[in-house]
């Protein structure tokens, strides 16, 4: 049974997505429990949170449809689709907001787990299809499921935006899955369109042909090992230190220093200063490695980051 979501009006107390918005593209739910919607158009945006590319979306551009996922719907204006692939899609969301209200009452094609009665444009993800058509199971995040769904859905533009993938396990579960999939899209002779931006497809140099960039400053392997030696010489100042202050202890309580312990004391402390001087200049210096190797690996996995 088809269902046509073309007369959308903004539910009250809804702000962000307006499912009435002039670009919107009239979504059709084919079979909610089949997982089968209807693409009206050629080109899909995928939107995702990161604030690097998120707000260059074609929210106002009508050869688009698009799709954002999870409580995205508080900062973007439009969508045509969306996306909450969670089993417990209604824990943890944000403190004060009845996320479960809004797929109630959005009024657009949701896409989730299984579809739930309760949730009249709840559609059930159809991921026997996508693997079948995808051939491979490698999933490893919502936004590669969407990108799976792009492909069987056969959009001939695919372009992502809000989407870096370089932080965490972004980085080092989801990022592979995604990249994997554009290459995909790619090989079937779909567009895949990226932000200027993007952290996605982008490698810091060409390897073989290009040097390791430092962007004017240490390469990030070299502050990895600069890393390394300041905490080799914390570990040796500290264990100095505890050495220094068991024996101060010593001549304060010891009835061998009872009778002249002052010379000893002076120079056991003045090497105690002398030693925690030294070992906050290189907690200092290690902090301060520690920043740029984070702020150059970003960059190095194509973060939109700009030395000073």
């Amino acid at each position: 049974m088809s269902s046509h979501i073309t007369d959308a009006v903004v539910p009250e107390g809804v702000a962000g997505v307006n499912p009435a918005h002039p670009a919107r593209s009239g979504a059709i739910i084919l079979d909610a429990d089949a997982g089968l919607v209807e693409r009206r158009r050629e080109k899909l945006a995928i939107i995702g949170y990161a604030t690097s590319s998120r707000d260059l979306a074609p929210f106002d551009d009508d050869t688009y449809e698009t799709i954002g996922l999870n409580q995205l719907y508080r900062m973007i204006p439009r969508a045509d689709f969306w996306a909450d692939l969670h089993w417990n899609w209604n824990e943890e969301n944000v403190e004060g907001t009845d996320h479960e209200g809004w797929i109630r009452d959005c009024g657009i094609p949701v896409l989730m787990t299984q579809r739930r009665d309760h949730l009249p444009t709840s559609v059930r993800f159809p991921i026997e299809d996508i693997l079948v058509d995808i051939g491979v199971d490698y999933f490893t995040s919502t936004i590669s499921l969407l990108l799976g769904w792009a492909i069987f859905q056969k959009y001939k533009e695919i372009a992502l935006y809000g989407i870096d993938l370089v932080v965490g396990t972004e980085y080092e579960v989801q990022k592979a899955s995604a990249e994997f999939l554009l290459g995909v899209a790619h090989g079937r002779g779909i567009t895949v369109r990226l932000p200027p931006n993007c952290s996605l497809l982008r490698a810091s140099h060409r390897y073989g042909y290009e040097k390791e960039p430092s962007w004017g400053l240490t390469k990030p392997s070299e502050f990895s090992n600069r890393e390394v030696s300041l905490i080799k010489q914390r570990d040796e100042l500290l264990a100095k230190l505890h050495a220094l202050d068991g024996a101060l202890h010593e001549v304060s309580t010891c009835e061998q220093w009872a009778s002249d312990p002052a010379a000893r004391l002076k120079w056991l402390s003045a090497n105690r200063g002398d030693t925690m001087a030294t070992l906050a200049t290189i907690d200092g210096a290690a902090q301060e490695t520690r920043f740029w190797k984070e702020m150059l690996t970003l960059r190095s996995r194509g973060a939109d980051i700009r030395m000073q």
